[in-house]
């Protein structure tokens, strides 16, 4: 069966709202998703942003793989073992793979990436400073060897945070500036063809993928559609297959679950969460009784009732309540104006004439419909007590660069991933040495000398119950000091046309897709 051509591909593409799933199957067996930005980088060994792994899961491996349920099984690791003391990890990897230019994968990738890649520029990375070795034994083993045990550390080996890139590539580029961050070379099930800024992401089955007979889809497609509304009216349409969790607005599950043939994968572990960060750089808000007054002023149950509606749990402190490391004994801050404007009026900040306190610089994306939504509710909410918002939406590009480059923010929100484990998913937001102008990491720049002690205290714990009461700690603290006021975690489906597409989202995430299990429906 042959393959279309760019001009196909394109002539397709602008026919798309007329095309049905009865006139594709003359095709090529095409696989159509959507994604709701251009993404900044085809490049998920350095960027944690959901379209980035969108866009670079189909290309990329990693030594593991992780299914819903948080089991770990191989990727480009066939098996692996740890040592009984946790200290050396080894990775026998499949034979005879070859990066999609020809050239063939070796060790000495795996050692390159994790090495200079993803151990040094991952938001992610956390876990991985525990490795005091990268070792290429031969070709076909790969070894770690780690300064302490890191019990977190496996969870970071797979594209979570360990998408392997080829030596041969990258060796001696800057990595961020790079021009292959969008035209990817990987070992993954599908190549890259081709990018058309605003418009699609086109792919190709890799003829000489690995696992024999994968994937079975010749074409993968994502159509670029950043209105949520278009992109939930295309897949009632029968226009594209499927679309991923972030993808999904949350107000619109219970619709979509009665489209017909729309099938919904919930993930077990991989808990989100939307949550603020507040800039401790600016005073008012470098008051620590500050940001307690906003925390008891946010109707947060309000939040979870309208913006994410049967979707929701509390999230009382910085680790979600799905996590065994939750610490269940710390009290929530109650909606309480009272007590919010004694603490303002103790921290030195009393109400003016008009009403109003100080004002607070609300930044968030546009397109983001949970951000615009709580903009509003925090809106009223905040004016109660005499907080001026000035909300502040802007296309996704211009809020990252004004929110984590320039940092000309109070309060910033967007969803962020909470998992696997704390150590991954949770520190990054904490811990004084992840400080950066980047996406995802300590943006309220927090510093606190015993939370960055207690993390490294226990990293080295392999007694569950003796980390446990470790991360006990530090979300008392962290709680008390509210650096960052999470609205609420919540979990979104994966949704699909069951007529088209079978075997899919079946990971702990469903950004992180490949498709290389994917199988066509019977429709």
């Amino acid at each position: 069966m042959g393959f279309i051509g760019r001009r196909q591909a394109l002539a397709a593409l602008a026919l798309a709202p007329l095309v049905t799933r009865t006139v594709r199957a003359a095709e090529p067996k095409r696989l159509i998703g959507v994604i709701e930005e251009d993404p900044p980088f085809f490049n998920p060994a350095m960027s944690s942003g959901i379209s980035s792994f969108v866009a670079g899961s189909p290309v990329y491996s990693a030594l593991t793989r992780m299914d819903v349920s948080g089991n770990i099984s191989g990727d480009l690791a066939k098996s692996h073992e740890i040592s009984a003391d946790g200290l050396t990890y080894t990775f026998h990897l499949h034979p005879n793979i070859e990066w999609h230019d020809g050239h063939p994968f070796s060790a000495e990738d795996v050692k390159f990436s994790l090495e200079q890649v993803n151990s040094k520029l991952h938001p992610y990375h956390g876990a991985m400073n525990a490795i005091d070795k990268f070792e290429a034994a031969d070709k076909d083993t790969f070894v770690l060897r780690l300064k302490h045990p890191q019990v977190s550390l496996i969870f970071s080996l797979g594209n979570f945070a360990g998408a392997i890139l080829p030596k041969h590539i990258w060796e001696g580029k800057e990595v961020a500036r790079d021009p292959h961050n969008k035209q990817p070379i990987g070992t993954g099930p599908y190549k890259f063809v081709e990018y058309v800024s605003g418009d699609h992401i086109l792919y190709r089955k890799n003829e000489k993928y690995f696992l024999p007979g994968k994937p079975v889809f010749d074409e993968l497609l994502f159509r670029i559609m950043p209105d949520p509304g278009s992109r939930i009216a295309a897949l009632q349409k029968g226009e594209v297959d499927m679309i991923y969790s972030s993808a999904v607005p949350a107000t619109e599950v219970a619709r979509i679950r009665r489209f017909k043939n729309i099938q919904l994968r919930f993930g077990k572990i991989q808990t989100s969460g939307y949550q603020a960060y507040i800039n401790m750089r600016n005073p008012p808000f470098s008051d620590r009784r500050v940001r307690q007054a906003i925390a008891h002023t946010v109707d947060r149950a309000f939040i979870r009732s309208t913006v994410f509606p049967g979707l929701s749990e509390n999230m009382v402190g910085p680790v979600p309540p799905t996590s065994p490391l939750y610490n269940k004994n710390l009290v929530d801050y109650a909606l309480d104006p009272a007590k919010a404007n004694a603490l303002l009026d103790a921290a030195g900040f009393p109400k003016k004439a008009d009403g109003t306190r100080f004002e607070l610089r609300f930044v968030f994306g546009a397109q983001d419909l949970p951000a615009v939504k709580i903009s509003d509710i925090m809106t009223r909410n905040l004016a109660g007590v005499g907080i001026k918002v000035i909300p502040r939406p802007l296309d996704r590009g211009a809020w990252i660069q004004v929110a984590f480059t320039n940092n000309e923010f109070d309060m910033t929100t967007a969803s962020f991933s909470l998992g696997p484990d704390p150590d991954i998913g949770i520190e990054r937001f904490y811990n004084s040495n992840n400080i950066f102008n980047i996406v995802g990491v300590n943006n309220s720049k927090y510093i606190n000398p015993d939370v960055d002690r207690l993390f490294d205290e226990q990293r080295v714990q392999t007694d569950p119950a003796k980390r446990k009461a470790i991360y006990d700690k530090i979300q008392e603290i962290v709680w008390n000091d509210i650096p960052v006021l999470p609205f609420s975690t919540y979990s979104l489906p994966g949704v699909f046309n069951g007529a088209a597409v079978t075997n899919i989202f079946d990971g702990e995430a469903s950004a992180r897709e490949d498709f290389v299990y994917a199988l066509p429906g019977k429709g």
